[in-house]
């Protein structure tokens, strides 16, 4: 309170200031005293009242709650960014990883029946769940060369990767009925292995396709009461 009463008498003081700043730059008291120095120091003067005001005001903030709840909606604002852009940096929020193996035949991009079969859990829980989500899919592979009959179709993982991927999408549109410009495929070849190469079991591991959803867009620029 004491405060608030000194910053009241100092507006107060600086107001009076002003008023006899503007009374003594009128002509007729001097006719040759420059006006330009006595406006500015009038300009000068009112910035120092406009700014005590946002003082005061702030403090009125404070004792009101309002600054406190506005410094806690912008941080829930920016914790609420920063996991959406973690989300993104990693591709999405993961549904289902499966082995190559659990979904195609053997040395192609053709989805076996018991690929399908895997794959209807998780159309079921995108259209569910997740019915206006972006949906990711990535293919993945180890760093095995390709057989001389595959590169006729495939030159490299690259395209066997993507073409993996691109066969989930297809089969999840399918299946879930979601709109196709919802997915986007994805292939990594070789470059993001889970687990060694130099074993059977960690290229095993590595040669996998990957089902993720991504963080429904934001408009963060309404205010804060209604960005959420």
């Amino acid at each position: 309170m004491r405060l608030f009463l000194s910053f009241s008498l100092v507006l107060t003081l600086l107001i009076t200031g002003c008023s006899s700043t503007e009374t003594a730059s009128t002509p007729s008291a001097d006719p040759g005293t420059p006006e330009e120095p006595l406006q500015t120091e009038v300009v000068r003067l009112r910035d120092e009242v406009r700014t005590l005001r946002d003082s005061l005001q702030f403090y009125d903030d404070v004792d009101s709650g309002q600054y406190y709840r506005e410094l806690r909606a912008l941080r829930d604002q920016t914790a609420r960014m920063t996991y959406e852009l973690d989300a993104l940096r990693d591709g999405g929020q993961t549904l289902s990883e499966r082995r190559v193996d659990q979904l195609f035949q053997p040395a192609s991009a053709t989805l076996t029946e018991g690929g399908l079969e895997a794959l209807k859990p998780v159309a079921a829980q995108l259209r569910q769940a997740y019915p206006e989500r972006e949906v990711r899919v990535e293919g993945h592979s180890d760093d095995t060369p390709l057989g001389e009959s595959m590169k006729e179709t495939y030159p490299s993982n690259w395209e066997l990767s993507t073409a993996r991927a691109a066969a989930v999408v297809r089969a999840l549109i399918d299946l879930s009925g979601l709109d196709a410009n919802q997915f986007v495929a994805v292939g990594y070849g070789a470059t993001r292995p889970v687990a060694s190469n130099r074993t059977a079991s960690g290229r095993r591991a590595n040669r996998r396709v990957r089902v993720a959803v991504l963080p429904q867009p934001r408009d963060y620029s309404r205010p804060f009461e209604t960005s959420w």
